[in-house]
Formats: C-alpha cells, sequence, structure tokens
C-alpha cells in the first residue's frame, strides 16, 4: 500500500476532500530555491483528491492517505502508456497501410501516420475520460484514509 500524509479540507458524508502539497521535479535538486527553470517559478502546489473517510477525519487534520499500489499502476499505465502505445501504433498502421495499400508515397505517408496517431491519441483521452466518469462511484479504487496524524488545525495547515 502506498501511503501520505495529507490535510482534511472539507467533508461530505462518508468521503472527505484531502489537499495535498506535490512538488515539481525541482523539488529534489540543491538549487531548486534559486532555479526553478521547470516550475515557472513555482515549486510547490496543492492537488485536492476524494477519499473514503470510515474513521470520521474533522477538518483541519493531518491524514494517512492509503491507495492500493495494484490501483496506482494501473492508473498511471492508463494516463501515461496507453495513450503513447496508440498514438504510436495507430500512427504506424496507417502510414503503412498508406504506403502499401494505397500508394501513396512515404514523405507524404509520414504526415498521414503523424494525423492518425493524434487522432488516435485524442480520442484515447476521450475513452479514458468516459471510463473515468464510469467508475467514479467505485469506492474500491478510491484512496483511503487509514490514520488521523495531528489534531485540528486552526491556520488552515499552513
Amino acid at each position: 500500500m502506498l501511503r501520505e500524509e495529507v490535510l482534511v479540507v472539507a467533508v461530505d458524508g462518508l468521503y472527505a476532500i484531502v489537499s495535498s502539497q506535490r512538488k515539481s521535479a525541482c523539488g529534489s535538486c540543491h538549487a531548486e530555491a534559486s532555479c526553478s527553470v521547470l516550475s515557472g517559478g513555482k515549486t510547490k502546489y496543492d492537488t485536492q483528491i476524494r477519499a473514503m473517510n470510515p474513521i470520521g477525519a474533522l477538518v483541519g487534520q493531518r491524514v494517512e492517505l492509503e491507495i492500493s499500489e495494484q490501483q496506482f499502476l494501473k492508473a498511471s499505465f492508463l494516463v501515461y502508456v496507453l495513450p503513447i502505445i496508440y498514438l504510436l501504433f495507430f500512427g504506424v498502421l496507417a502510414r503503412h497501410l498508406a504506403v502499401n495499400y494505397f500508394g501513396v508515397a512515404p514523405q507524404a505517408a509520414e504526415g498521414i501516420g503523424g494525423l492518425a496517431g493524434v487522432i488516435a491519441l485524442v480520442l484515447t483521452f476521450f475513452g479514458l475520460s468516459k471510463l473515468n466518469s464510469h467508475i467514479e462511484g467505485d469506492d474500491s479504487r478510491r484512496p483511503v484514509i487509514r490514520k488521523i496524524l495531528t489534531g485540528i488545525s486552526h491556520n488552515g495547515g499552513c
């Protein structure tokens, strides 16, 4: 199981909205404070997640959030790897079909392959959006608050 310390920012019945401060790729660099090239000068920003709240954590508490490694890896594959596979596969397939079955010149087929790859990429993200809305209500995939780490913070966790 993957665990992270987060702050509860809202409670909605059996769920809680938690906020986690993410760091850019510069976060581990010794020159982060003076450089911040990749992050445009903003090295830290918050992300909010809807999580199961079976222990009744309250707004302002720091809690330990847990998510299944298997669910995390599946989601990472779907979002990062699958679109690239489809982009490359359909781009190469379209180029191959254009050259070998439709008699298109290889130079012109490059553009057809590129266009097909981009269309496949867009359709993949559209399909992932539909899949997300279909599985959004499945609580077995949702992160869970497992432990309260600190009491209520009166300054919003800052």
